[in-house]
């Protein structure tokens, strides 16, 4: 999960990331020698200065100074060996801010990296830009606009969609698709770029049964997921199932703020930091939701929809159903390094721990009721998602109407 914090409140990070990542350029042309015994920084800039001099004299291509800097400040944040730390060039840290903010310039699909490196379509946004053009779940993204993206990353993939400058523009994406015989169709599609409203919550009803599907928890989730349940129970319905299957996380704030919305006063979650120590959060009496609740749950689930999960199942509020979580219970905050080097800087900060002291972190939450799922094959040859083969969905109906 990801908490925005301001820049004043990271003046002394900013400045020893400064001295790292800025040692090439400021070396290179003012010759600026700045040495603190015995740390990282002295450390970086001694080998940095060979690392230089090797490359300025053997290296049979173009030096950019700027990359070196970026490439090096990637490599001291990698080093932490955490995989949830990271640092990001001020293009990428813009990019990162809009999904937080919950609108982008893109094409209105959510992709996953399988582990043979093919990136699929997770979901596509209804009424989006990939909508329109027929791209489907899915389909398995093979070139864009001609390049082969069939084994890249998948940031990279994400980074030559989502920016700003493709605002407007057309894209050709070639995907490859599998139809109801389970052949293999290679497809070419094209696409125009445009803003994206992020629609992190849907909502629908299966006879006196509410349903709530979250795909992430960004900034405006919880305004979302509030209207949502005040729909729910204008129709006063008899249960409410919570769908965060396949939700990896996002900002904490829209997690208590939902939690709030659907508990009694009581302990949500405690934050432990080096930092700022335990931080409690608790829900308040403005507002809770008395009638029965399911969660759907799975291996994808993570991080802060584990928090929403695991606190309303420490509370007895609702039972869980599906798989094992993921197993995320760390904390990442997001610091801006405008005024410095620029760019931006995420760190694993806090670990959280759900009411009652219990720690998920490597271990994920238990579901009550183990259901595996065997609609990811069914939609892997089909291609299309049925609701009637989703063995989690019907057996949280099930409980909802009354059975067992």
């Amino acid at each position: 999960m990801l908490k925005e914090h301001g820049k004043g409140f990271i003046i002394g990070i900013a400045a020893g990331v400064f001295l790292t990542i800025g040692i090439l350029s400021v070396g290179r042309y003012f010759g600026i020698q700045l040495y603190i015994p015995g740390s990282a920084t002295q450390q970086v800039y001694d080998k940095s200065k060979v690392i230089e001099k090797c490359i300025d004299k053997y290296y049979q291509g173009e030096i950019k100074d700027e990359e070196l800097a970026n490439g090096a400040a990637k490599g001291m944040v990698s080093a932490l060996g955490d995989k949830y730390s990271q640092y990001y060039t001020e293009e990428e840290y813009e990019e990162l801010l809009k999904g937080i903010n919950g609108s982008y310039v893109g094409i209105g699909v959510s992709l996953r990296q399988e582990a043979d490196l093919s990136v699929r379509v997770a979901e596509v946004s209804e009424d989006g830009p990939a909508a329109r053009a027929g791209i489907r779940e899915n389909d398995r993204f093979l070139k864009i606009d001609g390049t082969d993206v069939s084994a890249m990353q998948l940031n990279d993939i994400v980074s030559m969609i989502k920016k700003d400058s493709n605002d407007g523009r057309t894209i050709l994406i070639t995907v490859e698709r599998q139809n109801e015989k389970g052949e293999k169709q290679t497809l070419d599609t094209q696409v125009v770029c445009s803003t994206v409203n992020v629609i992190s919550v849907t909502s629908k009803k299966y006879g006196a049964v509410g349903y709530i599907r979250i795909t992430e928890f960004d900034k405006e989730t919880d305004e979302q997921f509030g209207i949502a349940v005040e729909n729910m129970r204008k129709d006063d319905v008899s249960s409410l199932i919570l769908d965060v299957r396949d939700n990896g996380g996002g900002s904490l704030d829209s997690v208590i703020n939902m939690l709030d919305e659907l508990l009694p006063e009581g302990e949500l979650i405690t934050e432990k930091s080096k930092k700022e120590g335990d931080k409690s959060y608790r829900s308040t009496d403005k507002s809770s939701f008395d009638k029965p609740m399911i969660v759907l749950m799975n291996g994808r689930s993570a991080s802060a929809s584990e928090v929403f999960a695991g606190t309303l199942q420490a509370r007895g509020a609702a039972v869980l159903v599906g798989t094992q979580s993921f197993g995320k219970g760390i904390v990442q905050a997001v610091f801006s390094l405008s005024d410095s080097c620029g760019g931006g800087i995420k760190l694993t900060t806090a670990e959280y721990f759900l009411p009652g002291g219990i720690s998920i972190h490597k271990k994920g939450l238990t579901p009550d009721i183990e259901v595996k799922n065997e609609e990811e094959e069914e939609k892997d040859k089909a291609g299309e998602y049925d609701e009637s083969r989703d063995h989690q969905l019907q057996r949280a109906l099930q409980l909802a109407n009354g059975g067992q």
